[in-house]
């Protein structure tokens, strides 16, 4: 006989309500000295101005820049092992992310994600450029769940914003070289001034960072290897101090990036594990960092630059109208070996751009007993892409979009403890297409000319309670919304919007007298007509919006500092994320788990501070194990990755004075092989496909590396 319990999300927040009661009597212990690490980050998630994140009643990761540099979390691709709920797969450059399940693998023109990335406030319409490394970044918020009502479109999983530094009326900066394995090598600065005193400051950040390649190359010709670096950013901004309540923020950023793609390894076994109907003809070397590349030049070419206006202005001591202009422009240009061996089986090519316009305005109302925000949003983007398979499949897609929305959502404290919260969001968007492909069986070639337009209502409600002692125990229901689009290998190629209501509860409480820090969320998904992609052949492919899924889970975050010189984290999410019908091209998927949703996740950490003369010492450990997780549906044995685990080792120093920074790292110091995502394509026989196997990502090895910072 077995035994199932059930945790039912009135259940949880009756726990909650009771343990924050427990702890908010009114009788707490004498006041110690507050933990070295363990601080009350502030937000601006909310849209609403600066919030605490222990009182926004929604579950959000928050990482300071101190966070960052402790946990050596260099760009988007190491939050995963950070934030419970949050994964990332990809397809060569473009970036995959999915947040309690729900994401997309649909990342070519005329598509869109399900998790979006916003940097100081601008959406990042397309992923090609998203994993490069952060640069003077204050803080990173990862917002969990559906973001539809302060977001809008493609926010279904949620948001991740990546804050950065605003110029300060100081003078200073700082520089800064990192050398590691894989003779890695990046030097960069920062530099801060006053332009104008009290008017206008300025800040300019610049880095360039190469290293070789992960991935040795052991063909006689071609290139030495794959997974290598050579990228430039920089960023630069103007603030000026218009007056006592106005400010005006101008921002430029640019990034250039000239590399090898990214390695997939050739299984050389079709979905079912069979060999590939040609896998005898591909040399495949032993060792999970070796490939053999001989009849392909790959390479990825990326230039991605952009300019913001952001205008405050203070209408009264209780209103306040922010105004937020941008302009972005992406050119990628990559060719690779597609099917990850060195027989001439699929090779591709793809040269793409895309720019964008938009604006938001805002309203943003704070008093003692009402909160809300109210705005409008407007974005315009214009895409071309040429995608070539094998020099002889030519796609030309090109693809413009015009959406808008108004929004708006409100806090009212009902009594003062316990506050509701309700808001909603109407979005409307037209999307036109062109795509000509040009195929050598004139039974393929197509050319379509489609527009086509879609709206939604995203509602969100709430209720907050807030104890004496400052815990929070909290309910929401909310709406998201992916917008429809097009499929650009089909003659037919429209589908629909997909849809996910979202109920939740959760607390974040203080214990401990304030040294332990733990946030509960429990989630219930109903998600429906989502965008479900599968492969029918080399260039050809499904997307249709074939299925409904449901999604239940619960996440648990903790910090805790027993003494003042020691930190423990500990993170944990359960995930149940399933199809409850899909009936797909390779077969039905139905009960079958979701894309990247592994079942359980845990994130370790253990840091040891030491305060001596010449300054502060940190040791830090970190251990993230996740369950075994799909790369496609229906679920494959050999299209997954097994459950695994990594650790990562830190030792940083701060002087005195706080002008010498130091750290030496070990990352993936088990030298772990893993996947996160996998083509099947490759496997497939002629004449759909070239007959060898499934391919799968290859990710760094351990690396070891040694940081300097010299601010002034």
């Amino acid at each position: 006989m077995s035994h199932k319990t059930i945790i039912t999300p009135s259940s949880v927040l009756l726990c909650s309500i009771l343990s924050a009661t427990a702890w908010a009597d009114g009788h707490s212990p004498k006041e110690a000295k507050q933990p070295l690490k363990l601080q009350d980050v502030t937000v601006t998630g909310t849209k609403e101005g600066e919030v605490k994140l222990q009182k926004v009643p929604s579950a959000i990761s928050a990482f300071t820049e101190e966070d960052i540099k402790a946990s050596g979390i260099d760009n988007i691709r190491d939050l995963p092992l950070q934030t419970p709920g949050l994964n990332l797969t990809h397809n060569g450059q473009s970036a995959r992310l999915y947040m309690r399940g729900i994401g997309s693998n649909l990342d070519f023109i005329g598509s869109d994600p399900s998790v979006t990335v916003h940097v100081d406030g601008v959406y990042q319409s397309r992923t090609f450029s998203i994993l490069e490394d952060f640069l003077d970044v204050e803080r990173v918020e990862v917002l969990r769940g559906p973001q539809g009502t302060l977001y809008g479109r493609n926010s279904a999983g949620g948001t991740i914003n990546v804050i950065t530094k605003k110029p300060e009326a100081e003078n200073g900066g700082e520089v800064f070289v990192e050398l590691g394995s894989y003779k890695y090598r990046s030097l960069g600065g920062v530099v801060n001034g006053v332009l104008s005193e009290d008017k206008v400051f300025g800040r300019l950040a610049i880095a360039k960072t190469e290293h070789d390649p992960y991935v040795k190359n052991m063909a006689a010709t071609g290139v030495d290897g794959l997974l290598d670096d050579d990228s430039l950013s920089s960023r630069g901004s103007l603030r000026f101090l218009l007056s006592d309540r106005s400010e005006l923020l101008l921002r430029a950023d640019y990034l250039g990036v000239d590399r090898n793609p990214a390695a997939y390894k050739q299984t050389l076994l079709t979905p079912n594990g069979a060999a590939g109907v040609n896998a005898g003809l591909a040399n495949v070397p032993v060792g999970s960092w070796a490939m053999n590349v001989t009849d392909v030049d790959p390479f990825t070419e990326i230039k991605n630059w952009g300019l913001s206006a952001e205008y405050e202005h203070k209408i009264s001591p209780t209103l306040k109208l922010v105004s937020l202009t941008a302009y972005r422009d992406t050119d990628t240009h990559l060719r690779e070996d597609t099917d990850g061996s060195d027989v001439a089986g699929v090779a591709t090519e793809l040269d793409w751009q895309q720019d964008q316009i938009s604006q938001e305005l805002r309203l943003q109302y704070n008093e003692d007993d009402l909160t809300w925000v109210a705005g409008a949003y407007y974005l315009q983007e214009e895409q071309e892409s040429a995608t070539n398979i094998n020099k002889v499949v030519n796609i030309d897609a090109e693809s413009d979009l015009t959406s808008y929305s108004l929004f708006g959502q409100g806090t009212y404290a009902l009594t003062s403890a316990l506050n509701a919260t309700a808001g909603v969001r109407f979005s409307s968007e037209e999307k036109d297409y062109q795509n000509i492909q040009a195929h050598p069986d004139p039974a393929k070639a197509f050319d379509v000319n489609l527009t086509q337009r879609w709206s939604s209502w995203s509602p969100k409600v709430g209720l907050d309670y807030t104890y004496a002692s400052g815990d929070l125990v909290y309910m929401n229901a909310s709406r998201g919304f992916k917008s429809g689009g097009y499929n650009m290998t089909s003659s037919d190629p429209e589908f629909d919007p997909e849809y996910v209501w979202s109920y939740e509860v959760g607390s974040k409480l203080q214990l401990l007298d304030k040294r332990l820090q733990t946030n509960v969320s429990v989630f219930y998904y109903d998600y429906t007509d989502l965008q479900v992609q599968d492969f029918v052949q080399v260039g050809v492919l499904s997307v249709s919006n074939a299925a409904d899924a449901t999604v239940k889970g619960i996440e648990i975050e903790n910090q805790w500092s027993p003494t003042y010189d020691i930190l423990l984290e500990a993170d944990y999410s359960f995930l149940d994320a399933r199809y409850d019908r899909y009936d797909s091209p390779s077969g039905d998927a139905s009960g079958d788990r979701l894309v990247a949703s592994p079942k359980h996740k845990i994130n370790l950490a253990f840091e040891y501070f030491r305060d001596m003369s010449a300054g502060t010492f940190s040791y830090r450990a970190e251990y993230q194990w996740q369950d075994e997780q799909f790369f496609t549906a229906p679920n494959q044995d050999v299209s997954k990755q097994k459950a695994y685990g990594l650790v990562n080792l830190r030792a940083n120093y701060v002087s005195a004075d706080e002008v010498w920074e130091g750290q030496v790292y070990v990352e993936n110091l088990g030298k772990k092989a893993y996947s996160t995502s996998s083509r099947e394509f490759p496997a497939a026989a002629p004449p759909n496909g070239p007959g060898l196997g499934i391919t799968k990502d290859i990710n760094p090895p351990r690396t070891v590396g040694f940081r300097l910072t010299r601010n002034f």
